[in-house]
């Protein structure tokens, strides 16, 4: 499990820069760098949209990642002890990135 640091205040799932969903998925199997890599359990948070109040918040997470070029990934799962997702009000998933990657090749 990895201690997750989200700033995109504008997905469903972020309470107090932690996630609400229990485990997300970054995509960017061709990334080289931060920008081309994504938070594909992003959804945004709507005007009026009920809140993630009821669901566990913790800052430790499974990370499903695609990014298989990051040095952290192994075996599609992400093994840094800490790592940022950014996108502040991001509106679609392509607007966040893993603020954490780094590129092995």
């Amino acid at each position: 499990m990895t201690f997750l640091d989200c700033s995109v205040t504008g997905c469903v799932y972020n309470e107090d820069r932690c996630c609400c969903k229990g485990e997300i998925k970054v995509e960017g199997s061709d990334a080289k760098r931060n920008d081309e890599t994504c938070c594909a359990s992003f959804r945004e948070r709507r005007s009026g949209a009920a809140r993630n109040a009821d669901k566990r918040i913790s800052k430790v997470i499974e990370v499903n990642c695609e990014a298989c070029g990051c040095v952290f990934n192994e075996g599609r799962k992400c093994c840094a002890e800490h790592i940022g997702i950014a996108g502040g009000n991001a509106c679609d998933c392509q607007e966040t990135e893993c603020a954490s990657f780094r590129c092995g090749a």
